[in-house]
């Protein structure tokens, strides 16, 4: 079997590029490979589903801008519901964080991306939440601070990934992309440029292209050009091949919790926020968070951990009872007293692929495109990752995001990447 392009994932980032490159190339033929039953069965359908254009970077803030204004277009314009609601998400600060994301409020005002400040007292108010800490035992043993400010950023709030999913698939099918799902891809087929039938190829003096992929069930998929966006897993194939994934996995678990209470019902039904007299994503310091559920009537929460846990990748990954006990609920009990004594009543798990700056990792070298590095926030920057990926693999140095912006498709790669460091990875 012979492809123009193989996509090697079927997550969101390897949708979207399956999506654009049919879009820009309408009689190439592409293939899709992905080790699950369907599409978006990884860490795709693993994801908190929220999104927000509150970066601190302003590459980041840009790729999500786009791609979020693309997915109200979907959802607006083409009637595709994807369960995008604008709930907001809310930055409960101390005095440092505050001070820190100061920065990125101008950067928001010039494009356009609304946000609002509010006083501690109103916070109180309408979420119920304790902004003074200082002086509790358990806090100081915490480090946690009093909360001085919350800023809303508007072009924030949650959606449903498996719609997203849905959408993109549906699209690729019609344009004529073509899915192998159930296979797992064993390593790249790499030969050379201008093979002389020696043995060994390719050889030092040699120049190696990526021409294909091999099947860990047997037999082997050639193409002009392989796509690896296959997230976390990226590390596993990259790495026989001497080619540099750009990050690495770490594990991330996300817990439900009931609104069974009176005073936890009020909280996720709070109003003065949205449209949707809904809570929004809230974020507390040291990095706990709270997505509202309202159609399950249940709140998802988690905390993204860094020093202490490995990089480490493994197909089926476990939440651990003991990371929300000790890890999340003390925070979270210290500042919403209203979650005193709760319990989730359901877990998961799957990974965030990290880069060493936050920002995702696309790049083409030899015949291959690698595009990762989502650093957790692969849904809301999808559409502006599959537009850049795609013009990579057709050869473009410039890719258009969705509204016109231009980006050099090599602002991302490794070898002359052009980004500010990511401060907010959630």
């Amino acid at each position: 079997m012979r492809y123009d392009f193989i996509v090697v994932g079927a997550g969101i980032v390897g949708l979207s590029t399956a999506y654009h490159l049919a879009r820009k190339c309408s009689g190439c033929r592409i293939l899709v490979v992905d080790r699950h039953s369907g599409p978006g069965h990884g860490d795709t359908g693993r994801s908190a589903g929220a999104f927000r254009a509150f970066f601190y970077s302003k590459t980041n803030m840009a790729l999500a801008a786009t791609s979020i204004r693309f997915y109200r277009h979907v959802q607006e314009r083409e009637g595709f519901d994807l369960g995008l609601k604008h709930v907001g998400y809310l930055f409960l600060l101390d005095e440092e964080l505050y001070e820190a994301v100061k920065p990125v409020l101008g950067e928001l005002e010039k494009r356009g991306l609304g946000y609002r400040v509010y006083e501690p007292s109103v916070l109180e108010e309408l979420l119920g939440v304790r902004v003074r800490v200082a002086g509790s035992e358990e806090a100081e043993l915490m480090g946690l601070k009093d909360i001085v400010a919350g800023i809303l950023a508007e072009e924030a709030g949650i959606m449903r990934p498996e719609k997203l999913v849905e959408y993109y698939y549906a699209k690729s099918v019609e344009a004529g992309v073509e899915f192998m799902f159930n296979t797992i891809v064993e390593s790249l087929i790499i030969e050379a440029e201008k093979p002389l039938g020696l043995p060994y190829e390719p050889l030092p003096w040699q120049k190696p292209l990526v021409k294909g992929v091999r099947l860990s069930k047997g037999g082997e998929v050639r193409a002009d050009a392989v796509v690896a966006a296959m997230g976390a897993e990226a590390q596993r194939v990259l790495d026989k091949a001497g080619v540099d994934a750009g990050a690495k996995p770490k594990k991330r678990q996300v817990f439900v919790l009931r609104a069974s209470t009176s005073q936890l019902k009020r909280l996720l039904q709070a109003e003065g926020f949205n449209e949707y007299s809904t809570a929004p994503f809230i974020l507390l310091p040291k990095g706990v968070y709270l997505r509202p559920v309202p159609e399950e009537n249940s709140f998802w929460t988690g905390v993204s951990d860094h020093l202490g846990r490995p990089f480490h990748w493994e197909p089926d990954p476990r939440p651990e009872s003991h990371f929300y006990t000790y890890g999340i609920y003390p925070v979270l009990r210290e500042y919403f007293p209203q979650f005193e004594n709760k319990a989730p009543e359901s877990s998961w798990a799957g990974y965030y692929d990290l880069s060493i700056d936050g920002q995702p990792v696309v790049y083409g070298e030899s015949g291959l495109v690698v595009a990762g590095g989502t650093s957790g926030s692969g849904i809301m920057k999808a559409d502006a990752i599959g537009r850049i990926a795609s013009s990579i693999a057709l050869g473009e140095k410039k890719a258009i995001l969705y509204g016109g912006e231009v980006f050099d498709t090599d602002a991302l790669s490794l070898k002359k990447r052009r980004v500010e460091e990511e401060k907010l990875v959630i």
